[in-house]
C-alpha cells in the first residue's frame, strides 16, 4: 500500500499545482515526500513559487520553495503537465465524469418520463372519449330494451288480439248459423201463421156466407 502511494507520489514530481478553489498557479513541484499519520497518508509537496505571472516583466520567475501538505483526496487530476487541486471541496474529475454521465442519464429519464407522460395524457384522452362513447352506446342500449321490452308487449297484445280475433270469427260464425236457423224458424212461422191466417179468413167467410145462405168460397 505504502509503495503504491510512493511511486503515485513520484508521478507528481516535475509539474505546476493548480488551485481550482483559488484559482491560480501555486508552484512547481521538484520533491515529494510521502508522510503517515495514523491511517491517513499525506503528500509534502516541495515546490517553487512562481511569481509576476502575467504580470510586467519576467513573467513566470520562480522564486523561494515552499512545502504544501495535500491529502490524496485533494486532488482533483493529475496531466502530463500539472496538477490540479481541489482542496477536498472539489470533486476529482473521475467523480465529475460520473455525475455528468449520472447527469446525462438522469436527463435521459427525465425526457423517457416527460415522453410517457404525454402518452399518458393521451392516453387519458383517449379513454375519456372511449369512455363518454361507451355510456352513450349504455344509453343507446337502454333504448333498444325499452324498445325491445315494448315490442315484447305489443307482440303480446298482438297474439292476444288474434286469439280474441278468432274468437271473434268463431263467435261471427256461429251467429251467421243462428241467423240462418232464426231465418228458417221466421219462414217456417211466417208460413205457418199465413196458413192459419188463411183458415181463419176462410172460416170468417164461410161463416158468414152461411149466415147469409150463400155458398162457401175457396181461396185460390
Amino acid at each position: 500500500m505504502v509503495e503504491a502511494t510512493e511511486a503515485k507520489a513520484n508521478q507528481l514530481i516535475n509539474k505546476f499545482v493548480i488551485s481550482l478553489t483559488e484559482g491560480r498557479i501555486l508552484g512547481y513541484i521538484t520533491d515529494i515526500n510521502v508522510e503517515v499519520e495514523g491511517d491517513q497518508f499525506y503528500f509534502i509537496l516541495k515546490m517553487k513559487l512562481v511569481e509576476n505571472l502575467g504580470k510586467g516583466t519576467h513573467p513566470g520567475m520562480f522564486s523561494n520553495e515552499k512545502k504544501l501538505k495535500i491529502r490524496p483526496q485533494d486532488i482533483v487530476n493529475v496531466g502530463p503537465d500539472v496538477i490540479i487541486l481541489g482542496n477536498g471541496k472539489v470533486p476529482p474529475l473521475r467523480e465529475i465524469e460520473r455525475l455528468s454521465q449520472i447527469a446525462e442519464e438522469y436527463n435521459s429519464l427525465v425526457r423517457e418520463l416527460e415522453t410517457k407522460e404525454r402518452l399518458i395524457e393521451k392516453l387519458k384522452e383517449e379513454n375519456y372519449e372511449l369512455n363518454k362513447k361507451l355510456d352513450e352506446l349504455q344509453h343507446e342500449l337502454r333504448k333498444f330494451q325499452v324498445m325491445k321490452e315494448d315490442f315484447e308487449h305489443l307482440k303480446e297484445q298482438l297474439v292476444r288480439q288474434e286469439g280474441q280475433l278468432e274468437m271473434a270469427r268463431e263467435y261471427i260464425k256461429l251467429l251467421e248459423g243462428l241467423r240462418h236457423d232464426i231465418d228458417k224458424i221466421k219462414d217456417d212461422v211466417d208460413k205457418l201463421l199465413q196458413g192459419q191466417l188463411e183458415e181463419v179468413v176462410r172460416g170468417i167467410i164461410n161463416e158468414e156466407l152461411n149466415a147469409r145462405g150463400l155458398k162457401k168460397t175457396s181461396f185460390i
